[in-house]
């Protein structure tokens, strides 16, 4: 008879970031652009995962507790950092208003300025 050992990847939680990113004078959504996300911490912080937004400006992000799990921690302060194409430095980022305690399924809309379309 087989024996099935467990596999630690079934209990780990699943969590999801969506979003779009947009123009901020015209809301135009802007294609090519990579979202990273982070899980802010005191020392380091962890890494979620990252996406390139579609043709409509969209993003997914899929990632689970593994990533950001500690003894004190069961769900991620999530903040976000925004790159256009070509360029290294973030255009923009959400660090300033950081989802405390993020539930399994989160939804950003980010607006970046007009010059950010350029790399």
């Amino acid at each position: 008879m087989p024996r099935f050992l467990p596999v630690p990847w079934f209990r780990w939680k699943r969590f999801r970031i969506d979003g779009v990113v947009r123009e901020r004078s015209s809301a135009r959504p802007l294609a090519g652009f990579q979202v990273r996300a982070f899980d802010k911490d005191a020392v380091r912080d962890d890494f979620l995962g990252d996406a390139t937004t579609d043709a409509d400006g969209r993003f997914a992000i899929h990632f689970t507790d593994a990533q950001f799990k500690d003894v004190v921690e069961s769900r991620p302060d999530i903040y976000l950092c925004i790159f256009a194409p070509g360029v290294d430095e973030p255009v923009h980022d959400t660090s300033y208003a950081i989802r405390e305690n993020a539930s399994h399924e989160e939804y950003f809309e980010i607006e970046v300025d007009a010059e950010a379309n350029q790399p």
